[in-house]
């Protein structure tokens, strides 16, 4: 991929940055979500990204502009890469040396979503059904009136 003009943006921000030729992460859209193609995906990603991303250290910025890529690495590794926007916002609100510490991605993503427990679901399907058997009912005795 060319990536000429994002290195010249960090260039300018004075980031100390490299840029890895990984090829592809694995993801390609929706084609790593699909059941069949799960070993492909990691398979691809594996190969150079996900260990690269793994030896990474904790105070270091991972930058990836495809939603793919960053849900790869969010999936399959502990950190969550950043936009290259998402970068610029980190400059203008924490200025050249960036946060301090570790996982500076964290303030600038979102969490993940929590999943829902089977305890929720079930709560959830058994309100919805209550609530389908009380309008059905009041629907019958007003239509026998």
């Amino acid at each position: 991929m060319k990536m000429g003009c994002d290195a010249e943006l960090f260039d300018r921000l004075g980031l100390d940055f490299e840029i890895i030729n990984s090829g592809c992460c694995g993801m390609a859209g929706g084609f790593g979500f699909e059941k069949d193609h799960y070993d492909v995906s990691i398979g691809c990603g594996e190969r150079v990204l996900l260990p690269v991303v793994r030896g990474a250290g904790k105070e270091t910025l991972i930058i990836a502009d495809g939603f793919s890529c960053r849900e790869q690495i969010r999936q399959m590794t502990d950190r969550q890469a950043l936009h290259v926007a998402q970068v610029l916002q980190m400059a203008i609100n924490e200025g050249p040396r960036g946060p301090s510490g570790n996982f500076p991605e964290d303030k600038y993503v979102a969490p993940p979503e929590p999943t829902p427990s089977g305890a929720t679901v079930l709560s959830i399907c058994a309100i919805a059904a209550f609530g389908l058997a009380a309008g059905l009912t009041l629907f019958n005795d007003r239509r026998n009136r």
